[in-house]
């Protein structure tokens, strides 16, 4: 029997986005192995998983009901007419209901504070090496949950602006498949919560490949335009396309951008680094290039004042 994967479901201001994937049968989402050669299986076999591909599904409240066609990695994304789901239930293409068992919130208000914030998942909240294929996949098959570190510089920020109410999007890179294992690092490393958003499922040869694609920004789009009435803090790092997305947003949505964070994840900076910072600097937006080791005392000072706490 087909069931939620993956769901996040997100209150803007005049509407509500729905993204998630759907499986064709049921699985464990929770991946806490005890061993090394658990997560090894584990993750290989998230690869494994067959999705419940180009189905209707349908999302059913009290007064109206909405069809949702899943794409052929089960995946789906779609912004609904209405301001929030106070009861809804979800059936598959034959009207089974589909069971939502994860751990990770599913259902995310829209708050009052003015500000949202957006943020990278993989060395920018977790260190995952995403420079090397190789090393990337090493860490996800041979690190388990509880022995994945993370940026502690970040997640200094993160723990901040949580606190003061602000809410968080994590906007990655990763396939959905990776949806229990990522969560479960959230956990053990007491992660601020925050919608959760990834790309479609993937079969395990595409790690392999990069991926392509304007995922990022165009969830970044969608998220500015449905909430014009909100200002965003940009968290990100310099390993993949985060500082190339991030300046073609401040340029097309300047007035809503209050602040950039780039996390610096080598030694030093290359040429290709430097002009890309430049560039956003450029964009005349306050932004930070941060080291793990820089002193986040006095940067949550500054961002008090921007934020005007």
């Amino acid at each position: 029997m087909a069931f939620i994967w993956h769901l996040t479901i997100v209150e803007m201001k005049d509407n509500l986005l729905i993204t998630g994937t759907v499986l064709k049968h049921k699985t464990s989402i929770d991946k806490q192995p005890k061993s090394i050669l658990r997560n090894f299986w584990n993750v290989i076999t998230s690869y494994q998983k067959k999705p419940y591909k180009t189905k209707l599904i349908t999302l059913e409240m009290e007064s109206k009901s909405f069809d949702i066609m899943t794409s052929k990695r089960g995946y789906f994304f779609e912004i609904l007419p209405v301001k929030n789901l106070n009861d809804f239930r979800l059936y598959d293409h034959t009207h089974n209901e589909l069971a939502i068992q994860q751990f990770h919130p599913v259902y995310f208000k829209n708050l009052e504070t003015p500000i949202e914030v957006v943020s990278d998942i993989d060395d920018t909240v977790i260190h995952s090496h995403t420079a090397s294929v190789l090393k990337r996949i090493y860490t996800l098959l041979f690190k388990r949950p509880k022995r994945r570190k993370k940026v502690l510089f970040s997640n200094s920020l993160l723990d901040f602006l949580n606190e003061n109410q602000l809410r968080i999007f994590y906007l990655s890179k990763s396939e959905s498949n990776l949806f229990g294992l990522i969560t479960s690092i959230f956990r053990f490393n007491e992660i601020p919560n925050g919608a959760l958003f990834l790309t479609p499922y993937l079969k395990f040869k595409s790690l392999f490949k990069p991926k392509k694609g304007n995922h990022k920004l165009q969830f970044l789009h969608q998220l500015l335009t449905n909430l014009p009435d909100k200002n965003f803090i940009l968290i990100g790092d310099d390993t993949q396309k985060d500082i190339d997305i991030y300046t073609q947003v401040v340029h097309a949505f300047r007035p809503q951008i209050s602040k950039v964070y780039i996390r610096q994840t080598g030694f030093s900076i290359d040429e290709v680094q430097t002009k890309k910072w430049e560039a956003l600097k450029q964009t005349g937006i306050p932004c930070t290039y941060f080291q793990d080791e820089d002193d986040i005392d006095l940067e949550i000072e500054s961002l008090k004042q921007l934020l005007n706490l």
